[in-house]
């Protein structure tokens, strides 16, 4: 398996996987590195099985040239998404390609439930023998900050097990893999990076709305998580309710608020929802105007300050609720745009499982890729 601490061995091997099949030559020109160093690094990953060869280029003058790409079974990693509503597990291999998701929506599951998930699921993927045990490079950890500091009626009083646990060491003991934990927006960024729209952009907002809401921020092509690390807790917006009362943006914007307001209507909250129901409709135009009304404030001020290129919105709610969000804040900022450029708010396209995406990208820059701050250098 490929040395964690070789710098250019992972520069070299992003190179390819960001642009193969690729020519030696080409390599050289992308990274800097000298001829003879490119030689020597993918000898090394070839003989790894890390990289493969596809095939000369025919035609040219001199010698063939050989073709370079990742060998998608050169290593695996997991992705897992811990939310206060649902858990996803996405096991991905070095292309990118998915080749294993599981997700349960349950609320306020417990350690002990997330680990036995998880076993289930990597002792299915081990027998049904899709991958090579030895190719898992580890687990990437994606959930909110204080993942028990949440008040709802179904909160169990065994959640606040999660302030007291130490998820690498327990989870690195019981799984027997390398774990490494990141917050879930930072990781859902990252994951619409490297498998959405954001490669196209070098600076855009991503929300994330589950059961909190929480904004992740890329400026100049890579996250920004600031110099306290807690950036994007824009859930504790405060704002003052209809009622008259005071609140956050929290209370009006997640996916506990989204289903409580279906419930007040009458409509079961964990159904599928139906977008041709009149009944489903309203209630969600409803909500959409509500929210979208409450973000207007904060989401100007992220504009004028950092004047983003796009605004995504991923996370749990249905893909036709978050279209209709879009909709609705595009119209609702339309007023401002004659005196000020504005990036549009569109749909994530990697929505729901984003950060479990973003979590598996960590496993592989822990072992194998460089991290987005080793790439802009």
């Amino acid at each position: 398996m490929v040395r964690a601490g070789d710098y250019n061995q992972r520069v070299i091997l992003q190179a390819i996987r960001a642009g193969g099949p690729v020519t030696r030559s080409e390599l050289a020109g992308a990274t800097g590195l000298t001829h003879q160093s490119v030689i020597n690094i993918t000898r090394r990953l070839m003989e790894d099985g890390i990289v493969q060869d596809e095939g000369a280029i025919i035609g040219g003058r001199g010698q063939p040239a050989a073709r370079l790409a990742v060998n998608p079974d050169g290593a695996y990693a997991l992705g897992l998404n811990i939310d206060r509503e649902h858990v996803t597990l996405m096991l991905m291999d070095l292309s990118g390609k998915v080749r294993h998701r599981a997700y349960i929506p349950k609320r306020f599951a417990l350690p002990e439930d997330v680990l036995a998930f998880v076993e289930t699921q990597l002792d299915s993927v081990l027998g049904r023998r899709l991958i090579s045990r030895k190719r898992l490079v580890g687990l990437g950890v994606a959930m909110p900050e204080r993942m028990d500091c949440v008040e709802a009626s179904a909160r169990p009083d065994t959640y606040s097990e999660w302030s007291s646990l130490d998820i690498v060491e327990t989870f690195t003991e019981r799984l027997h893999m390398p774990v490494s934990v990141r917050n879930d927006v930072t990781a859902a960024v990252l994951g619409e990076l490297q498998f959405g729209q954001g490669f196209q952009f070098k600076s855009f907002v991503y929300t994330l709305i589950s059961a909190g809401i929480g904004t992740g921020l890329v400026v100049n092509g890579q996250p920004y998580e600031g110099g306290l690390r807690q950036t994007g807790e824009i859930g504790k917006y405060p704002i003052a309710q209809d009622s008259g009362g005071s609140g956050t943006l929290w209370d009006v914007l997640s996916v506990f608020a989204f289903q409580e307001m279906l419930g007040r209507r009458g409509i079961a909250p964990d159904r599928d929802l139906d977008e041709s129901d009149p009944q489903v409709s309203a209630a969600v135009d409803a909500w959409v105007e509500r929210a979208a009304g409450y973000m207007v404030a904060p989401y100007l001020a992220l504009t004028y300050t950092l004047s983003p290129e796009r605004h995504f919105i991923g996370g749990q709610l249905p893909p036709f609720v978050i279209e209709r969000l879009c909709q609705a804040l595009n119209a609702r900022f339309a007023a401002y745009a004659s005196s000020f450029p504005l990036g549009p708010f569109c749909a994530a396209t990697t929505a729901v499982d984003a950060a479990a995406l973003g979590a598996a990208v960590l496993a592989f820059q822990e072992r194998l890729l460089p991290t987005p701050d080793v790439l802009m250098k």
